[in-house]
């Protein structure tokens, strides 16, 4: 036992030696500042630390000054090995800290890079602190009694012109009183409303009938546009985009990351619904990944939301974080059935092999999810028609392909299942589904 004690303490200081001669013959160079934001940025050290804010990992601003910077190249490179080897009680205590959640290893950093990001540390400028205005009291509030009289005016204007309209109407009667002429002329009959706007005899046909004949061809046409609107866009939001409680972008996390969609909608294969998916999912990944690096040291607003959503608490101590007043989030719903269309994702995802593309469009190129298809009857119907099915890489189609090979031994190419190009098709309409019942309750 008083032998491994030695070759344990010998260990420690051969470790300790090493990394003091690292630092010495580095402490030469003049740390760069400049060399180590690159380096901070480049590492994603970002995504676990800010400078000014306890996140995932400590608050860096001022590390210089609670730890050495032999501590530091140790811990940086590779903590572990700096807790089992040399036993710092203050990389035990840190680690103990974090609930055991240790920080990744930076082997490719050298001690001077370290050094380098130490300083950048160092040297960042702090977050400008906001300023709070307070009103003067002194100072004049917005008045709306101008707006007010201007109304009152325009309200008094308009009946004085009321008025004098009736009054001049009043006294060209009286006026022409004294001329016959002039008396005959403004009491002869008017032109009706047909006979100012139709030319000849047809101006003169009584206006009951060119009314109800008017009434008739209006009528015929917005009872045409009226259906045309009603199949073809009542309930259909193609291009429907709203603004959702918080933005979340398909083409960041399928495209760029290329994260699987039935890692968030998880029961797409085994269930009618395709899922929304739980925020607890999103903290799979969003317990860490905080984008303080975007954010000036805060976590990114989005996140805050989920944050706020399972009343969690990123800087409360381990076991402590999550609160007892957690809320859903509303997300507002985008693609909607009527009630009488049945669809089932796990029939045509497991089964029929097709991808989300298919129905919901390019979602990976998508900053804000919106209606691609619009999802109607006759569109679900051409698809039915036109797609192939693979029967022979799917059990679910055995008794179609059986049906399909005894039909074409029989018919050769005059079989219903050869298409016009001399190829096998075989769709889903072949499989009975175009039958009512099967998509209608």
């Amino acid at each position: 036992m008083f032998t491994n004690t030695i070759a344990r303490q010998m260990k420690v200081w051969m470790l300790s030696a090493l990394m003091a001669v690292s630092v010495s013959s580095y402490a030469q160079d003049k740390p760069n500042a400049e060399n180590g934001k690159k380096l901070y940025e480049a590492n994603n050290c970002g995504s676990c630390h800010a400078l000014d804010k306890k996140v995932v990992g400590p608050a860096l601003r001022g590390v210089h000054t609670r730890r050495s910077e032999e501590w530091l190249i140790q811990w940086v490179r590779n903590n572990e090995k700096f807790r089992k080897v040399t036993k710092d009680p203050d990389a035990i205590a840190l680690y103990a800290e974090y609930g055991g959640a240790a920080m990744n290893i930076f082997e490719n950093l050298t001690p001077a890079n370290v050094l380098d990001i130490v300083e950048y540390i160092k040297t960042a400028p702090e977050p400008q602190k906001a300023v709070a205005v307070v009103a003067d009291a002194n100072q004049p509030k917005d008045d709306s009694t101008t707006l007010y009289i201007l109304l009152v005016l325009v309200g008094i204007f308009s009946v004085v012109l009321l008025i004098l309209a009736r009054v001049k109407n009043t006294l060209k009667r009286v006026a022409s009183e004294k001329n016959r002429e002039e008396l005959a002329a403004l009491n002869a009959p008017k032109k009706g409303f047909f006979e100012k706007i139709l030319p000849g005899k047809w101006g003169k046909k009584n206006p009951v009938v060119l009314a109800l004949f008017t009434f008739a061809i209006l009528g015929g046409a917005g009872a045409y546009y009226g259906f045309e609107f009603s199949i073809t866009e009542v309930g259909v939001q193609k291009g429907y985009a709203p603004k959702q409680p918080i933005a979340f972008s398909h083409k960041l996390h399928a495209g760029e990351l290329k994260l699987d969609c039935k890692y968030c909608h998880s029961t797409v294969e085994e269930s009618k619904q395709a899922s929304i998916p739980a925020l607890n999912t999103c903290m799979n990944c969003h317990k860490g990944v905080q984008l303080t690096d975007k954010y000036n040291g805060e976590i990114s607003p989005e996140i805050k939301k989920i944050y706020a959503a399972l009343d969690y608490n990123p800087e409360a101590k381990p076991g402590e974080e999550y609160g007892k007043n957690p809320r859903p989030i509303r997300w507002v719903r985008i693609h909607n059935l009527p009630d009488h269309a049945y669809f089932n994702h796990a029939q045509h995802v497991n089964v029929g092999k097709q991808n989300c593309q298919t129905c919901h469009g390019a979602m990976e190129k998508m900053e804000v999810v919106q209606q691609h298809s619009t999802l109607q009857m006759g569109w679900c119907i051409d698809c039915h028609r036109n797609a192939q099915v693979d029967v022979a890489n799917n059990n679910y189609y055995k008794a179609l392909h059986e049906k399909a090979a005894k039909d074409i031994a029989a018919n050769k190419s005059k079989s219903k299942y050869f298409s016009a190009d001399g190829k096998v098709k075989l769709t889903p309409a072949m499989n009975g589904g175009l039958e009512c019942s099967k998509c209608h309750y």
